[in-house]
């Protein structure tokens, strides 16, 4: 399964290692299909994308929006609706082989954070349309952290 983990910056080389234990994702889960009313598969990934951006900055303190993205199996995840429709636990560490992409906020971005995270609705109304940048997986063990 498809799950998009709100991390930090700093996270990412941690990617590359296999060590990386963080406790929450989103994903497309049955609850989320069950109250949303698309069904386009595109269209659902970018809610459960677009809830980890939010969470990265939000819960997790990164000064950028940070999602990497990963494929686990359905045994390591336990849906967590009552965080969020999208919420999933993560039992473990994930797999340096289980990792996607990342997306990440360009570097402009991070003012626009300090406001959302500081309660201004224009800057994360800002923060949304702003597009996040892709990064393979391998690019991630040596992401500047700049």
């Amino acid at each position: 399964m498809r799950v998009y983990i709100p991390a930090t910056v700093v996270d990412l080389p941690r990617c590359a290692d296999g060590l990386w234990e963080p406790p929450l994702a989103y994903a497309v889960t049955e609850r989320l299909l069950e109250i949303t009313e698309t069904d386009d598969a595109d269209e659902l990934a970018e809610i459960a994308r677009d809830e980890a951006a939010r969470a990265s900055v939000i819960e997790v303190g990164s000064p950028l929006r940070v999602v990497v993205v990963a494929e686990l199996t359905r045994a390591e995840l336990t849906p967590d609706p009552d965080l969020h429709p999208a919420a999933v636990r993560v039992s473990g560490r994930i797999p340096a082989s289980a990792i996607a992409c990342a997306f990440v906020d360009e570097s402009a971005a991070a003012g626009d954070v300090r406001d959302a995270v500081g309660g201004s609705d224009d800057a994360l109304d800002r923060l949304e349309e702003r597009d996040l940048l892709w990064y393979d997986a391998s690019e991630l063990a040596n992401f500047p952290l700049t």
